[in-house]
């Protein structure tokens, strides 16, 4: 088995063999990177009521997070400043996880552990292995950012045979059997890895095939005798594959502790770190907490609540958003083994205790939204104390939710002035604002549809796709580019893969709190959960409901918004425009923002992407222009002999051109359109069945500026095409702002050419029209040579040509990086060759990020040393990006550091730009 050690994964001693979902081909090499203020941390940290910590004053929610894992944080703030009731609790704090000894805890901390369980023990009133009244925990995982489900969990930590043999007597021996059958299982699966030749949790086939013995439907209805005799079973396959159950209470809290550090690593940990790019380093913490009991009898729960709705965002003023499952443990809310009862079970149970608990809950959440500035996701456990149900809080954080609550939470919090607006923007997260405009049935499609059956509506989107049943059919046929909707009964933690490889998820149990739901909506995958009319037979790979049998690779629809599955494939539509609260936060980021947010588009993409909010095109491809029936026309001009049908050619090249110059100029009125001129290289115009000499090395030949000069009539009428739409514009009122763009540029004469190119046209088009249009004309930087000159560009740029009108020179100069091609000359990399191995380097950390995708620390550099040149000669000089890094939040944060002046994207990122422009200028305010 792998295990964080040093720097590589070895063997944990008597550990058994690797279980399948543990770390087995993904990378994970902790770098022990120091803890950024560890010096000043303790080793553990124990908290309890009227407990202070003066080291935490003055630190930030996210210091105390790295420290305390987003879990221990939650039970910090319960337990020491919100004063709930929360049971005690000793941190192991996150550093702790990249520092095992061969997968081991040390023995200093092994003996700081021991003093914080005597410390429990005081404040607890109870001791461990003491057979009439024992203190037993949990030990649970808590890393800085949310993975629910990916680390483990052990309860009822403590327990052992002469405990369990002197209380399981008379009314209480379900609960003690059940609870110390619990802890063999877990204790099993998760610190010893127990595992069949097929690679199977024996202990859950085990349950599984004596329940059908018993003719129990689940685990309730197995009475003490019975869970006698499961225990005996479970001690069976502990003896089958070599292992004994420790009897030592602290010997299970320690070992329990390094199997949930350990964790940290586990494969499905791991693939959601590279999902959410989360970093190896961060490590988790493990919480070890005094266990309350919601499975002692039926006056005994737990639940799951939130204090907003997850999906819609709406706090409900006639109910709470949530599920309570009685006589049960926290797993068996997440994992779906019973569905739950809504929180209002509470509210109308018969006994008026519960009913107190209730209004409890409805308060503390006001309260805790006030306080904590966010949704809340509670867990929490209700357990029979001398007859009075005991509300207990076990957990607090920022609760996970769809794309359209998030939006719809932050302005609601704004509105209702718990938070500013700057706050509101910044709990938007960018990359998932797009989700808002997921596929939708409507109501026609719908009426026309077969409905199969309806479950709950758990994660919003419409899906459709092939049926499978196991992780494995779904990413066979994912990877075959099918797309699959997940069948199953309920997802785990070990089905991640498969959940993410599929457009949709259907389960038969659980509730919008089990882990199908949860993941579901983090990831932005429609789901619908919890639809129990539906059978699945996987044996036979097909499912029945409400006399429909469907089966592997039939069609299905599922509609996570409503909860509704339907036979084949349903029309769906994409909503024209964001719900109201998603345009307000879009409005209060354009007004927070620092940076113009453009698109990189043609004259077709336009209108659409300045209805999704972009003011301005920050690159307008010319070469797009020559496709299909324009292409001879370029060619003509190119590769043809005969100068008349080339004049013509020009003609007909400079009359389209207008067309849709004008076009873009007039839906961006009063906005900067940046036009580059002709870039392709020579060989994209070749006609098909040419002889014509091939370059070796086109991408950096005969294209782009070197093109302009040498076939100078090209970029001559790419101008005059340019300034004569502009001053049509103008002259019917508007005001255009066109930019001409040079590509490709490498010394400061290659823009002084072209220079005088424009200034002549804008002489010619005054002496035809009698008026002078204004333009910007600029370069873009996409070569090291170009960065390092930053001072000669600006000069060249905003030189007077001698004879010639200041009218006719442009009205500002301007430079915009183009950061793919940038990117490919600085790192010597082919973006067209480079997914032969930069996952690779990727995943072996020899880059952070994927240099195409986010800017790399070197690019950044020459854009660094670009900025400033051009500043110091001109402080108002604009500088922007185009390169598809313009789209990436990581990249737009460090450009807005940089201090570009504007970033433009493909249209299809616009909405994510705003948001990230202005998170970046909340973060980091420009004076």
């Amino acid at each position: 088995m792998r295990v964080p050690g040093a720097g590589n994964w070895v063997g944990a001693p008597s550990e058994g063999p690797p279980r399948s979902g543990r770390p087995s081909q993904l990378a994970f090499k902790p770098t022990h990177k120091e803890f950024p203020i560890m010096s000043t941390w303790k080793n553990t940290y124990f908290f309890a009521k009227g407990r202070k910590f003066p080291e935490f004053e003055g630190k930030t929610k996210d210091e105390l997070k790295s420290l305390l894992g987003g879990k221990g944080y939650g039970l910090y703030l319960m337990t020491c400043e919100l004063d709930l009731n929360c049971p005690v609790v000793l941190n192991l704090p996150t550093f702790h996880a990249n520092r095992l000894e061969n997968g081991r805890i040390p023995a200093s901390l092994v003996k700081e552990i021991h003093e914080g369980l005597r410390e429990m023990e005081k404040v607890s009133g109870k001791k461990f292995g003491d057979p009439s009244n024992p203190l037993l925990v949990s030990a649970r995982s808590g890393a800085k950012f949310s993975m629910p489900g990916m680390m483990d969990t052990i309860l009822n930590i403590g327990l052992n045979d002469a405990i369990v043999e002197k209380l399981a007597v008379g009314d209480a021996a379900r609960f003690w059997l059940d609870s110390y059958r619990r802890l063999l299982q877990m204790f099993g699966d998760v610190v010893l890895q127990i595992e069949d030749e097929h690679g199977e949790d024996p202990f859950e086939e085990t349950l599984d095939h004596f329940k059908k013995e018993k003719n129990a439907a689940n685990d309730l209805e197995l009475g003490p005798g019975e869970l006698r005799e499961l225990i005996a079973r479970y001690k069976a396959v502990y003896d089958k594959y070599g292992h004994a159950f420790p009897q030592d209470p602290e010997e299970q809290v320690v070992r329990s502790a390094e199997a949930v550090f350990r964790s940290w690593g586990n494969e499905r940990a791991v693939f959601t770190r590279r999902l959410e790019g989360i970093s190896d380093d961060l490590g988790t913490a493990v919480n070890i907490q005094q266990m309350v009991f919601g499975n002692k009898n039926p006056r005994c729960g737990t639940g799951v609540f939130f204090t907003r709705d997850k999906s819609s965002g709406i706090k409900h003023a006639d109910h709470l958003e949530g599920t309570v499952l009685f006589q049960a443990q926290g797993e068996d809310v997440v994992a779906g083994i019973r569905n739950s009862l809504p929180l209002e079970a509470l509210r109308d149970h018969e006994d008026p205790a519960f009913h107190a608990i209730y209004e409890e809950m409805k308060s503390t959440a006001d309260r805790l939204e006030k306080v904590l500035k966010n949704m809340q996701d509670t867990e929490f456990t209700i357990e029979e104390i001398n007859g009075q149900p005991i509300l207990f809080w076990l957990q607090i954080r920022d609760g996970k939710r769809s794309a359209t609550a998030e939006s719809v939470i932050a302005a609601a919090l704004h509105e209702e002035g718990i938070i500013t607006k700057e706050q509101a923007v910044m709990m938007v997260n960018p990359e998932r604002f797009e989700e808002l405009l997921f596929p939708q049935i409507e109501d026609k499609a719908r009426k026309a549809a077969t409905l199969i059956t309806k479950g709950s509506a758990a994660s919003p989107g419409a899906a459709a796709g092939h049926v499978v049943f196991t992780q494995d059919d779904a990413l066979e046929l994912a990877g075959r580019g099918e797309p699959v909707i997940l069948v199953t009964v309920m997802t785990s933690q070990e089905d991640v893969k498969g959940m993410k490889a599929s457009r949709g998820i259907l389960t038969s149990t659980g509730t919008k709190v089990s882990h199908a739901a949860i993941m579901a909506t983090a990831w932005g995958i429609p789901a619908v959960v919890g639809a129990s009319e539906i059978s699945i037979d996987k044996a036979k790979g097909e499912f029945t409901a409400n006399g429909h049998t469907i089966k592997r690779g039939d069609l299905i629809t599922i509609t996570g918004t409503t909860g509704e599955v339907f036979l084949g494939t349903v029309p769906t539509t994409v909503p024209k425009e964001l719900n109201p609260s998603a345009q307000k936060i879009l409005d209060w980021a354009g007004e927070i923002k620092a940076m113009d947010v453009r698109a990189n588009a043609e004259a077709a993409e336009t209108q659409p992407a300045y209805d999704k909010g972009a003011r301005g095109i920050g690159l307008f491809r010319t070469e797009h222009m020559f496709l299909g029936d324009r292409l001879p026309f370029i060619q003509e001009v190119l590769f043809g002999k005969d100068p008349a049908k080339a004049e013509a050619a020009l003609q007909k090249i400079f009359e389209f051109s207008k067309k849709d110059f004008k076009h873009s100029l007039e839906v961006m009125d009063g906005h900067g359109v940046t036009i580059r001129l002709l870039d392709a290289p020579l060989h994209e115009f070749f006609p098909h069945d040419t002889d014509m000499h091939q370059e070796e090395n086109p991408m950096l030949g005969h294209r782009s500026v070197r093109m302009a000069l040498t076939n100078p009539e090209i970029p001559r009428t790419q101008i005059r095409a340019v300034l004569e739409a502009a001053l049509e514009l103008k002259l019917a009122g508007k005001n255009p702002r066109p930019e001409i763009e040079i590509p490709l540029v490498i010394i400061p004469r290659e823009a002084t050419e072209l220079l005088k190119v424009a200034t002549s046209v804008a002489t010619e088009l005054h002496a035809e029209k009698g008026q002078w249009v204004d333009y910007a004309f600029g370069i873009m930087v996409e070569t090291p040579a170009a960065a390092l000159q930053g001072k000669a560009m600006v000069e060249a740029l905003r030189a007077r040509l001698s004879g010639v009108p200041a009218e006719a020179h442009p009205k500002y100069g301007f430079a915009s990086f183009g950061t793919n091609d940038l990117t490919q000359t600085t790192l010597a990399i082919s973006r067209d060759d480079a997914d032969r191995f930069l996952p690779f380097y990727v995943d072996e950390k020899f880059f952070e990020r994927h240099p195409f995708i986010s800017m790399h620390p070197a690019v950044e550099r020459l854009v660094r040393l670009f900025v400033d040149e051009a500043r110091a000669v001109d402080p108002h000089f604009e500088i922007f990006i185009c390169g598809e890094h313009g789209g990436d939040p990581y990249t737009i944060e460090r450009l807005h550091l940089c201090g570009l002046s504007g970033i433009s994207m493909s249209p299809g990122k616009v909405y994510r730009s705003i948001l990230k422009a202005a998170q970046s200028n909340v973060k980091f305010p420009r004076k």
